[in-house]
């Protein structure tokens, strides 16, 4: 890991002097426009997780304690909360699902080539701002993508071993993009935004052990929270380490063992959006089982493979790949979506891998368990986590699926759809807009929604803009 000199500025004033000098103008349009795609993808996850019990249950508690501060919305809602709690609200909507964008690593050596979902907590938090400040929308796009900046370049430059060690990424990186963004919004001095910065470091939490639970969207929904909390506190005076990242006892000590390569700590040159990319999901499950599905659903639509006539699905994958990978046997719709076997199952029964195959209902459905005993997860031997292991990315996954007649069909790839490599088209992304809101929104405000969506830095305010993205008051 390279390690910088004792002259050189710290990490939290370069991020700082990146915030304070970056201006919506300076951004570069292609940025801009990528940075719209990713924002509608937020949107429709935030919508779509809206109707999840995990996200219903978390806006009743806020509800109760946030009633007299109705700043900010609570998107596929009509409740409004104290701008923190419709953050945190929205941020677990956003991830709950696992259906949010994914930041991608410049380095082969991680196996499932991320570290964070940046858009849910980031967005999340400064959408909440926006609303609450009435900022217009091209300070909230930008804000937007410094936020994304920032969490996705700590993201890349810390060790694997944070990710091993038992953290989640989301959580605990996301809330220093939130912190960003939010800072960015507020028009925050240098020192301020140190201390913003600071205090999100002493607030960064979650754990993986959370995966299959409504916790998992809890740590992105709390990132949101309490990122824009570090920004409203930094404005007003409070203090924290300006120095949080490099301290002896400082976050890079605490969550990567000091172990961080410098060289990617670069902000904004060129901006992470276009280089090395984010990821757009096209399936509402673990990143590692993208390119298995697309494989899969290829195959099944060239050969007209029919479940009942297959013996036998194989899928392999570097252990280390592998790893989330944790219920061969689901029981609800949460855990299935780090469950191989499911979803292959469920791909082949259905022809398809949406938000209607990852339910609760499908993984209890005696069909889906019959053929989910066919399947099998080979897993080759780990390749080790910073470890060079070739200059290619992606997850290197291998498909054969047997039939009873002893026919074999098989594939390999390393990239799924959605990603910058294969990315997804604007017309893919409304589309999975579409799908996402149907659950809440008339068809005719969805309509009106894309419409009004890609005019959103001519919009005067924010406060007007996000109530598109609620059903109507009756």
């Amino acid at each position: 890991m390279a390690r910088r000199s004792q002259s050189a500025p710290t990490v939290s004033q370069r991020i700082s002097d990146f915030i304070a000098r970056t201006r919506a103008e300076h951004i570069p349009a292609e940025v801009r426009e990528t940075a719209k795609l990713h924002l509608l993808d937020g949107l429709a996850t935030m919508l779509a997780g809206s109707k999840e019990q995990s996200a219903q249950l978390l806006c009743r508690h806020y509800s109760a304690i946030s009633n007299r501060r109705a700043e900010a919305s609570v998107l596929g809602s009509k409740i409004r909360l104290a701008a923190e709690h419709a953050a945190s609200v929205n941020g677990l909507q956003g991830h709950v699902l696992d259906y949010d964008d994914a930041q991608l690593t410049t380095s082969p050596s991680r196996p499932m080539g991320q570290q964070t979902h940046p858009t849910s907590p980031v967005l999340a938090a400064v959408l909440a701002l926006a609303e609450s400040e009435r900022a217009h929308g091209s300070a909230l796009l930008a804000s937007y993508i410094v936020g994304v900046e920032v969490a996705c370049r700590l993201g890349d430059a810390i060790d694997a071993s944070h990710y091993l060690d038992g953290l989640h990424p989301t959580g605990t990186l996301g809330v220093f993009g939130a912190a960003a963004a939010c800072a960015h919004l507020l028009k925050l001095k240098p020192v301020a935004i140190r201390n913003a910065l600071g205090i999100a470091g002493t607030l960064s939490a979650g754990l993986r052990a959370t995966r299959g639970t409504m916790a998992k969207g809890l740590n992105a929904g709390r990132a949101a929270e309490n990122g824009l909390l570090a920004a409203k506190l930094a404005g007003d005076g409070f203090t924290a380490s300006e120095n949080i990242f490099d301290d002896p006892m400082g976050f890079f000590s605490a969550a990567c063992r000091n172990k961080v390569d410098d060289k990617l700590l670069q902000f904004g040159k060129p901006f992470f959006f276009t280089k090395p990319g984010v990821g757009i999901k096209l399936y509402p499950c673990v990143g590692v089982l993208h390119p298995a599905l697309d494989l899969l659903l290829r195959l099944r639509q060239r050969y007209g493979l029919v479940p009942e006539r297959i013996k036998s699905i194989s899928i392999t994958l570097d252990a280390d790949a592998a790893l989330p990978l944790v219920y061969p046997q689901p029981k609800d719709a949460l855990q299935a979506k780090f469950s191989l076997q499911f979803a292959v199952a469920v791909a082949l029964a259905d022809g398809a891998a949406g938000l209607q195959q990852f339910s609760t209902e499908r993984v209890r459905d005696a069909k889906i368990h019959k053929l989910m005993k066919r399947v099998a997860l080979i897993r080759r031997p780990a390749t080790g986590y910073g470890q060079k292991i070739g200059r290619k990315i992606g997850i290197d996954t291998q498909v054969e699926i047997a039939t009873e007649q002893g026919v074999i069909y098989g594939a390999r790839d390393r990239i799924a759809r959605g990603h910058p490599a294969r990315p997804a088209s604007r017309a893919e992304i409304e589309e999975k807009f579409c799908q996402c809101a149907g659950a809440v929104l008339p068809a005719k405000q969805i309509e009106k929604c894309l419409e009004n969506f890609w005019t959103l830095e001519r919009a005067a305010s924010i406060a007007s803009w996000t109530h598109a993205f609620c059903p109507p008051q009756r």
